[in-house]
This record gives C-alpha cells, structure tokens and sequence, in this order.
C-alpha cells in the first residue's frame, strides 16, 4: 500500500512542455481515427460473419473502450505523466469507485456471460422474470425487449444473468396446449371424434408425428375438461393456437356438441300448503 500511495504522490515528475501536449493532441487524434475505422471494419465483418446482430453492439462497445483506454495511456506517457504512476492512480480509484459503479460492473460483466453463453440470440422470444417479448438488443448494460404490443423492456444483464430464461424460439417446433368444457350429455368420444374433425380441417399447420392428443382431464361440477395437445412449428404457434380453437367450436356446433359456462339453475316450487 505504501508503495501504491508513493506511485500517487510522485505522479507526473517528468518534464511537461506545450510541445509535448501539442504532439500527444495529434497522436490522440489520429488514434481517434483509427479507432473508429477498426470499429468500423470490425462491425462489416461481425454482419459478414453472420455474427447476431443483438450481440454486435456489446461487442463494438467493449472493443472500442478498449481502444480508447490504450489511446488515453499513450497520450499522458507522451505529455511525461509515467504509466506506472497513471496505474497506480487508477487503480486507487478504482478501489473508490469500486462500490458506487457496482451495478454497472455487475451488468457489464453479466453481458459478457451472456455474449459468451448465448442463451437467447436477436429475434428470439424468450421470457425473463415474467416478462416476454422478442429479444431486440444485448447491449452494455441492459438487453431489450420488443413486446407483442410494441413495447420496449429494458432489463438490466444482472438481472438476466441471474433469472430462469425460457427460450421459445430455440427448438423449430412446438406443442400447442388447449383446455375445453364440454357437458356431460355428450360422450367422451363424441367429443373426440368432433375435435379429431377439427385436426382434419387444420391441414398441414399440425405435424403428423408426435400425433395429437385428445383426453379427458377432470371430471368437474358442472363439465367434463378435457386437454388437447398438437405439435407443429413454432413459427406457426398463434396461427395453429387462434385457428384450432376456432375450428373446435365450429366443429361443435355442427356435431351437437355442447360446451359449458358457469351458470346458475334457479328451482321454483310452489308452496302445496298455500291456499
């Protein structure tokens, strides 16, 4: 520690001169240039590698603080302001600073996970602690996302890091799941055979194999529940999910079908005694 707080107190013994910081202006300007050209040549050949657009932003960001940090000690070396002793000062604010930028360390370094874990990637619909949408951006300190009614959430990359994700867009298909009253008047397998019609009149939007399911689920107070599960592909979800349930009814009300709604039976009896 003695030796960290010399390196600060002797800092900037060399010779200063106007020259000097004249020189190290132009060399800081032309690494300014060149800095944006490498991250301009980095970002054509992040797109050309096919790179996911969500994470190249992340990637340009730490590349060019990178930059600009190796730019900053080659200026104050020029001007005479030694490196160890530019170190040293920066490594004693660094332990003051250390507590007031935490949250900001903590969802840098949480982008930096998911840069290299990959959860999720741009365009994918994920959902984190209860929020969904389409991932738009893994930026700096937050990743973003695009609801389905077009707005925009902004999670911190701790809190990403940290949450259960799921990933609706990782696998190519995906099962849809539909629950449906229907009275006791009707047969399980008039209920089947109605439901298997409305398969039918869905085409080629439900796979073949896995085959769909049909079941009866509860038995309840007033109607039997019975589930229904189809696979198909997962561009497809809320077209199949909208179109199936619209065909069920359909399909219902031609086979006689009846499906159930809470309701209430009130019973009138008359009074025999009454005259």
């Amino acid at each position: 520690m003695d030796k960290v707080l010399k390196e600060v107190f002797n800092f900037g013994t060399k010779d200063f001169s106007i020259d000097k910081l004249v020189w190290a202006l132009i060399v800081f300007a032309i690494c300014a240039v060149v800095i944006k050209i490498i991250v301009v040549i980095l970002k054509k050949a992040l797109r050309r590698g096919k790179a996911d657009k969500s994470y190249i932003g992340y990637i340009l960001t730490v590349v060019r603080i990178a930059l600009y940090f190796i730019a900053i000690i080659i200026f104050c070396d020029i001007i005479g302001i030694p490196i160890s002793s530019l170190l040293a000062v920066l490594s004693v604010a660094g332990l003051a600073l250390s507590l007031s930028v935490q949250d900001v360390l903590s969802n840098l370094i949480s982008g930096f996970v998911i840069l290299i874990t990959k959860p999720f990637g741009g365009g994918d619909f994920i959902e984190i602690a209860g929020k969904t949408g389409k991932v738009k951006a893994i930026g700096f300190m937050h990743t973003t996302l695009l609801t389905a009614d077009n707005k925009t959430i902004y999670i911190p990359n701790h809190e990403v890091s940290v949450s259960n994700i799921i990933n609706y867009s990782s696998e190519n298909s995906r099962r849809v799941d539909l629950s449906i009253d229907v009275s006791y008047d009707n047969s399980a397998e008039e209920v089947k055979q109605s439901i298997e019609k409305a398969f039918t009149r869905m085409g080629n939007l439900i796979y073949l194999e896995p085959e769909a399911f049909v079941g009866v689920k509860t038995y309840g107070n007033n109607a039997v529940s019975y589930d229904i599960k189809v696979w198909c592909d997962n561009k497809d979800y809320w077209d199949v999910y909208y179109r199936l349930n619209e065909l069920i009814r359909e399909c219902f009300n031609e086979d006689g079908i009846v499906m159930t709604y809470d309701h209430i039976n009130v019973h009138v009896v008359e009074d025999v005694n009454k005259k």
